[in-house]
């Protein structure tokens, strides 16, 4: 807080037995630390726990500040402005890498949806169908039309096409209960 900065050195050892991260500091210290100062003469030391983050190991990232910040002492302008690019680098090709699997399971989805689409319909979709026995039908309906009460003139046309939906209605009876017995048998 003075014109003068400290060039003390201090070092923390961890002595916890069971390793927690706490370190015992004083009540001036910790004012020190949140920026109170020490206005107060000396007092007796009264110890106080402040948890703090263990320290970090080999493994943990190293923090670099972005372009614009100081560059932490120990490294260079350069060295620091070539780390920054490096990891911009890696970044920009992680988040390429990123995108390319994201099109990928983008377009695999998109396919599965396909099929399954194309599976629904082939299942569910009621395909258009051609009328049972349309051209007896016709011939029916015409016969009707042309001779209005006296339907007994059309006898013959209407008996073939009562025949011919009955044989359908056989034939498909039969497909039906083959399918259930091919279906039961696998």
């Amino acid at each position: 807080m003075g014109g003068t900065s400290s060039t003390r050195r201090v070092t923390v050892e961890m002595e916890d037995e069971d390793g927690n991260g706490v370190v015992k500091i004083s009540e001036s210290m910790a004012r020190r630390l949140a920026g109170e100062g020490d206005s107060s003469p000396r007092e007796p030391r009264k110890a106080q726990h402040v948890s703090q983050p263990a320290l970090p190991s080999a493994t943990a990232p190293k923090m670099v500040p972005p372009m614009g910040y100081p560059v932490p002492s120990g490294i260079s302008q350069q060295e620091h402005e070539e780390e920054i690019r490096r990891i911009e680098s890696y970044y920009k090709e992680r988040q390429h890498a990123l995108e390319q699997r994201n099109v990928e399971q983008y377009s695999l989805t998109k396919e599965e949806f396909e099929n399954a689409l194309k599976q629904v319909h082939a299942k569910f979709v009621k395909q258009p169908k051609t009328p049972i026995c349309g051209d007896m039908e016709e011939r029916v309906m015409k016969c009707y039309e042309a001779n209005r009460g006296q339907t007994l003139l059309c006898s013959q046309e209407a008996k073939a096409f009562v025949q011919c939906v009955d044989h359908t209605r056989g034939v498909t009876k039969i497909i039906e209960q083959n399918l259930l017995v091919l279906s039961c048998s696998t």
